[in-house]
């Protein structure tokens, strides 16, 4: 009896420090029907702490495929600190026509922090994949 209890608390410690040492890689959303549609239902929620999270769950695990939700979510909007977020996991996704859009309201948003943190990291993604000098948007 303990031994096999032993042996079970030994295999789920095991199990647990697997799937912690993964921590940054895709994970596969296709497995579990309707994971994807309550991620991006999330990244477009009415809650704010449902929608902050949906959103850094998408850079944390990289799903690419919320790339378009998190466009359409930055441009709509209102949280200064959300837009921050989203700008930082388009960043983290690597996702070009995610940059441009972290470009566009670098130049346009409002809120001077938005505008400041778009252009820091928009030129961080430039330094990090091309060649190119460094942008300002030119405040």
């Amino acid at each position: 009896m303990k031994t096999t209890l032993l042996s079970v608390t030994l295999a789920a410690t095991l199990l647990i420090g697997a799937g912690f040492a993964q921590k940054n890689s895709s994970i596969d959303l296709t497995a579990h029907k309707y994971a994807m549609q309550n991620l991006v239902a999330g990244i477009h929620s009415d809650n704010d702490g449902v929608r902050r999270s949906s959103i850094y769950l998408a850079g944390y695990y990289r799903i690419t495929e919320t790339e378009d939700a998190l466009i359409d979510q930055l441009a709509v909007e209102k949280n200064t600190s959300t837009k921050i977020l989203i700008s930082l996991v388009l960043f983290e996704l690597g996702s070009e026509k995610g940059m441009q859009e972290v470009k566009n309201i670098s130049e346009i948003d409002g809120d001077a922090k938005v505008r400041r943190m778009a252009t820091q990291i928009y030129n961080e993604y430039l330094i990090n994949n091309s060649q190119s000098t460094v942008y300002t948007n030119g405040q």
